[in-house]
């Protein structure tokens, strides 16, 4: 009735599955680190098994790939954290606390704002750059920045895609804890591998971005 285990029905099922066992690896992970040391180098676990799946490696060991991962970049990863947290902090505060008394004070404002947009769009590709090349931070946060701002498309609809997902979990919020993280990663790096294929096309898949399954390296 259901069509078989070739049908549309089974493969939703079994996609639905994957993402909330991997949402749960996520959690056990982050938790396994006392969450501040677990948040991120889970979180690129998590971006480094959705970036497989969406390369077509559906069948990978999903547990085995998310520990080694883990294990592989937890120090490095954790400094990527921490530069992102000191440089969030320092946006927050001065948004917070800046005053607004003069000229100067209201251009200095907008300026902060413009830093800290960029700064999301740092945080939006991030995570996908770090799984899918070789690099420094440096590089990371740099190529963060470029593919952002040269992409505004994509990168809007990563924004509305990020909303639509937090209005869905807001109105089912028992469904927070098996599929939010999973299903924001695995949207955030669809789009992303689409900017990395845009970018391949134009260097004719000489330099930055390769098509194949391993990490490219940057220039």
């Amino acid at each position: 009735m259901l069509g078989g285990l070739d049908s549309p029905f089974y493969k939703w099922c079994g996609a639905i599955s994957r993402l909330v066992y991997l949402n749960l690896l996520w959690l056990l992970f982050t938790v396994v680190g006392l969450v501040i040391a677990g948040f991120v180098p889970a979180t690129v676990a998590l971006f480094a098994v959705t970036r497989k799946w969406i390369m077509g490696e559906e069948d990978i060991p999903v547990f085995s790939t998310f520990w080694s991962v883990y294990k592989k970049e937890f120090l490095k990863s954790n400094l990527l954290g921490l530069t992102l947290f000191i440089v969030g902090y320092i946006l927050y505060v001065d948004l917070v606390f800046l005053p607004t008394t003069s000229a100067i004070y209201i251009v200095i404002r907008y300026a902060l704002i413009a830093i800290s947009s960029v700064f999301i769009v740092i945080l939006l590709y991030i995570f996908p750059i770090y799984v899918h090349f070789k690099g420094t931070i440096k590089t990371y946060l740099k190529h963060a920045v470029m593919y952002g701002l040269s992409y505004p498309l994509v990168t809007f609809s990563m924004v509305i895609g990020i909303i639509i997902l937090y209005v869905g979990f807001s109105y089912v919020p028992s469904l927070i804890p098996f599929l939010s993280a999973s299903l924001l990663a695995y949207l955030i790096m669809w789009l992303s591998i689409k900017v990395f294929a845009r970018i391949e096309e134009k260097v004719n898949g000489k330099t930055e971005v390769k098509s194949d399954k391993s990490e490219p390296s940057f220039r």
